[in-house]
């Protein structure tokens, strides 16, 4: 008579276990990238001067990016992000982050902010990728840990066609010095791939590029066969109507964990008015999630 029921009681139990385990299993975490626009240590030579005003509005995007891993472009110096990630005097939770960064790139370095709850295991500068001394930057390459998952991660700056070349010569260098770099970040994908990594690779930053453009610099890494550009379609948050130039391009092992629906952009324009959004950046976070567990 009771038989029944014991066998009911037992199916509920192992579905509450198996959704234990789920959510045990479905742990995830935010990796993003944000170039912060000349982001100084506030002295007298900063390109950009920020006040303490300005200070409060990068650290509202921070708390609302909420990245557990944040690769960061334009950064001047270790004071420059002290300022922000430890606020005085009594520092922020939301804003308790280690932070990393390259030695190239002057005054403009790449980097990471990342929290004290995953493990930097290593890092190196991939300095092939700097193909012209002075004029371009290494990337910083990453190795982090989070639970019992690890991922390489690596920081990019690519060259810009800026109002610096003020000759048609000096643009066209630019664009050659930027398909070189594009050529090196392919190289270094393809290296891996073939070592038969099982490590997910995301390779993420300022691009100053899109696939999307009638002549792009970057055409030989969007159709690498084992990278996807999952900002290929994305859209300026500044500039409507234009591509958007800051990228997160995964190899095939870190598409496996990615959580599909959750790149998102954080616009600038939609959280402050256009002054505000001017002080912030003249870039806006692009941010994901994949799974460690």
């Amino acid at each position: 008579m009771n038989t029944p029921r014991k066998y009911t009681l037992l199916t509920v139990c192992m579905l509450i276990g198996c959704l234990l385990h789920a959510c045990q299993a479905s742990k995830s975490i935010t990796i993003g990238t944000f170039n912060i626009e000349w982001l100084g240590d506030n002295t007298a030579d900063d390109r950009k001067i920020r006040t303490g005003a300005d200070d409060n509005l990068l650290r509202t995007v921070l708390r609302d990016a909420n990245a557990d891993i944040l690769a960061v472009q334009e950064i001047e110096n270790e004071q420059a992000l002290q300022r922000l990630v430890v606020p005085s005097p009594q520092p922020d939770t939301s804003l308790q982050y280690r932070f990393i960064l390259g030695s190239t790139g002057g005054k403009q370095r790449v980097g990471f902010l990342y929290r004290p709850s995953v493990e930097l295991v290593w890092s190196r500068e991939i300095t092939s990728i700097a193909v012209e001394t002075g004029r371009t930057r290494a990337g910083l390459l990453g190795l982090f840990r989070s639970g019992t998952a690890s991922v390489l991660v690596m920081t990019v700056h690519l060259k810009a066609s800026s109002r610096a070349d003020s000759t048609p010569e000096l643009a066209e260098r630019a664009i050659q010095l930027r398909t070189a770099q594009a050529a090196e970040l392919r190289r270094f994908a393809d290296s891996l791939a073939k070592a038969d990594s099982a490590l997910p690779l995301i390779i993420l930053g300022d691009f100053n590029d899109s696939p999307l453009k009638k002549r792009t610099a970057i055409d030989t890494l969007y159709r690498a066969p084992n990278l996807t550009f999952l900002t290929a379609e994305q859209q300026s948050c500044l500039l409507p109507g234009l591509p958007s130039i800051d990228h997160i391009v995964c190899n095939e092992q870190a598409m496996k964990r990615l959580l599909r629906g959750t790149l998102r952009s954080i616009s600038l324009a939609a959280m402050f008015s256009e002054q505000d959004a001017k002080r912030v950046s003249d870039h806006c976070p692009i941010l994901v999630q994949i799974m460690v567990r």
